[in-house]
């Protein structure tokens, strides 16, 4: 089976431990970056990082890359993508953009660009198009955009993975589960010894403190975002 590339977000300061994760679930040609790692890997590396991984926010697969100079472009790589192929026509979709140094007058008109290129094709190639969902899509189309680079990718991981289930309630400023879990992991605490929370607002530290000793699968049984698609 040819591999797949891969990019998985994470808080930055925690790309190494991010990194060291994905190695431990199979993956290859690993390489940080500021806010994520990029990684080669099957499907069941792509499953084990969502499974798996306590820092990771998103697991996002790769599927077209190519230089830009307008949103003209942005819009022709994205209707070359055979999305047919990819989901079916009555799942609900997304598109989420995020760009460091573009040239781009208006992302928000390069993220509709985007939006209707994939409507486009599903029309040309099952005469309808999908519809929008922006609160809880079914699929979620994830763009990134740098100086010259359009990257796209579809979102294996849906809701993101710092929603471990466990939170009722939060403070107007939470602190993120997978950044806890990274202070905690960063600390190098050892479920043998004292842990103590000064600060400790909802929990979220003494939470992920005590998933330590129960090691991977912060979310078991978590609905992937993958769980749509023609795979």
């Amino acid at each position: 089976m040819a591999l797949l590339h891969f990019f998985a977000t994470c808080p930055r300061g925690l790309e190494p431990l991010l990194a060291d994760e994905l190695a431990a679930v199979g993956a290859s040609d690993i390489a940080t970056t500021g806010g994520g790692v990029a990684f080669s890997g099957d499907w069941r590396a792509a499953y084990r990082a969502n499974l798996e991984s306590r820092v990771a926010t998103r697991v996002l697969w790769r599927i077209a890359q190519a230089d830009y100079r307008n949103e003209h472009d942005v819009y022709a790589l994205a209707r070359e993508v055979p999305w047919h192929t990819l989901f079916d026509v009555r799942h609900s979709i997304r598109v989420d953009l995020a760009a460091i140094r573009s040239p781009l007058r208006s992302l928000d008109f390069a993220t509709l660009r985007v939006k209707d290129a994939v409507c486009d094709r599903f029309r040309d190639e099952k005469g309808r198009r999908p519809d929008v969902d922006t609160r809880n899509p079914a699929v979620r189309v994830a763009v990134f955009l740098d100086e010259r680079r359009c990257t796209l990718y579809l979102d294996t991981s849906g809701e993101p993975l710092y929603k471990r289930g466990y939170r009722r309630d939060t403070g107007e400023a939470p602190l993120k589960e997978n950044l806890a879990a990274g202070i905690v992991m960063l600390t190098g605490w050892r479920a043998d010894l004292p842990f103590l929370d000064p600060m400790c607002g909802p929990g979220t530290l003494l939470w992920e403190g005590a998933r330590t000793p129960l090691g991977p699968a912060p979310a078991p049984g978590a609905r992937l975002g993958s769980d749509p698609w023609h795979l």
